[in-house]
């Protein structure tokens, strides 16, 4: 009887955990102050540290287009977890967030939570925040 009740129980277990990794969610992208409507704002939505290093293989990459200096997407079915988000204003639409000779960028661009960099941009830990099941927007302000 017992080895029947701990069976049940783990099962039990494992069903709760598989559904806790199984959550989708949806999530809303606002881009703000923009300069203008020219060009098209690109984004980077990343789920890891490892793809928010990566400029060239995000989570999910998108090009929005900008209406009353303001650019938005909703994405559905995401699984929940850390995101970060990284966005730039694409004025020229060349598909580069260009920069001066000094490597610093002449282009507008802004991380969720706003974060901000020291020499580059901000760390993962400063720009996820946590997309759960509840109705979720990340707001940027381009700067």
């Amino acid at each position: 009887m017992l080895n029947k009740l701990v069976l049940v129980l783990l099962i039990f277990i494992n069903n709760f955990l598989l559904a806790e990794d199984n959550q989708r969610t949806k999530v809303t992208i606002r881009i703000e102050g923009l300069k203008s409507n020219s060009g098209n704002v690109k984004v980077a939505l990343c789920n890891s540290l490892e793809n928010y290093k990566d400029h060239k293989a995000p989570f999910k990459g998108l090009i929005l287009p900008i209406k009353n200096n303001t650019a938005e997407v909703t994405l559905y079915d995401l699984p929940v977890g850390f995101y970060a988000v990284k966005a730039f204003h694409d004025q020229n639409d060349n598909n580069n967030l260009d920069t001066n000779f000094l490597g610093i960028p002449i282009e507008d661009y802004g991380f969720s939570n706003n974060a901000k960099g020291i020499i580059g941009p901000p760390s993962w830990n400063n720009a996820k925040i946590l997309i759960n099941q509840n109705s979720n927007t990340i707001v940027i302000k381009i700067n």
